[in-house]
Parts: structure tokens; sequence; C-alpha cells
């Protein structure tokens, strides 16, 4: 077994809420140090890097980078084995189109989520309401009341619950877009090593060779 691909992306990974719904909103404030937290920069933009897959005919990049200098190591002879590239192919092919239909849904989903995070909930949202005042008098179209009291502007107390409530769920959403966007670019580093490993396959192929007669 490899070990697996740590993402860029998963610096601070979503939490799941605790099981235990009786605890005081004291209690579930401190488990959730993330509200009111910005973590937008964490959300990444993806594309696809590949419209058409590389050939396996191509070397593969990781032989390029060492230079190719210097004498060959030897290993001694193995089983035989069989690589089916057509079949490999198929398959990587196949994850690419996925995947890309992937990425482009996760980036429709992000723009609308970035474009409206800051609203969506309510947030900021008031309604003012006057107590006091002369109601239809002169005086009261000047805030005053008949006995020279101001009208008092009020807050609707409820709009405030749209401030609570985002603060909470946008920092748990951009945790959320962020894990996806993780989980795409691991995915497109696995289909980037199938067709790294094809290259070798097909490059150990062309230098494989037939060993000399006995006795020369």
């Amino acid at each position: 077994m490899t070990d697996p691909i740590n993402s860029q992306y998963d610096s601070h990974p979503l939490q799941p809420p605790p099981d235990d719904d009786s605890k005081n909103s004291d209690d579930q404030a401190e488990a959730n140090p993330d509200k009111g937290k910005d973590f937008s920069g964490e959300v990444p933009a993806l594309d696809t890097a590949w419209d058409k897959l590389p050939s396996f005919n191509d070397k593969p990049p990781l032989e390029e980078q060492s230079g190719g200098g210097g004498e060959k190591p030897t290993f001694s002879p193995d089983t035989n084995f069989t690589f089916k590239a057509g079949e490999v192919r198929e398959a990587e092919q196949s994850m690419l189109n996925s995947t890309r239909t992937a990425v482009d849904g996760y980036e429709e989903l992000r723009t609308k989520f970035l474009a409206e995070k800051d609203h969506v909930f309510g947030q900021g949202l008031r309604h003012i309401y006057d107590t006091g005042g002369g109601g239809s008098s002169p005086l009261g179209a000047l805030g005053m009341s008949a006995n020279g009291d101001t009208t008092q502007h009020h807050d609707e107390p409820a709009d405030f619950n749209g401030d609570e409530f985002g603060a909470t769920m946008v920092p748990m959403m951009e945790k959320a877009l962020a894990q996806v966007g993780s989980v795409l670019a691991a995915t497109g580093e696995y289909i980037a090593m199938i067709n790294i490993a094809g290259q070798m396959y097909s490059q150990a192929d062309r230098e494989s060779r037939f060993p000399p007669p006995p006795g020369g």
C-alpha cells in the first residue's frame, strides 16, 4: 500500500458536530471555534489541465528530470507480466471525463457561493420599527410626541438570527468546498500518476532487449 496523497487544501478540515444535543449554547460555542472566521482563501479554483491525455509513447517526465546520463541499473529476471495499455487508457479517459464534469459543477457552485455567502442567510438585514412619537400629529411628523418625547428607532430582534446563523454556516460551507476541491485535486494527481505509469511501462517495453545467446 502507498501513503495517501496529502492535499494542500486540507489545512483546516471540517469537523463533524458533536453527537450530544444536550449541551448548552456556551458548550456549543466552544465546540465551534470557527464561528465567524473566513476560510474563503482555502477554497481552490480548479480547472482540468488536460484536454487530451498525453501519449504513452512519450517519455515519462520523471525520466526526463533525472538527466538520463550514466550507466543504467540492471535488474534480475522476473516473472512475466501483461500490461494492457488499451484498457488502461480507456479507464484513464473515463476518469478524466468524469473529473472534468465534476470540476465544472464544483466551479459553478464555488462561484455562486462566493457571490452570495455574505447575505444568503439574511446577514445584515434590518427592519426598523418605531416606538414613541405623536402618530399623525404635526409633532409626530417631526419625530416628537405631544409631551416632547422623540421617536425611538429599533432593530427587529429577529433580524440578528441571520447574522448568527451565517457566522456558523458560512465557515462550514467554506471548509466543505475546500474539501471537495482537495478531493478533485487529488483525483487529478491520481490520473497523472496513471498516465506516468503507462509511459513507464511503454518505455520499459521499448528498452527491453533479448540477452545475447550463450557462448556469444
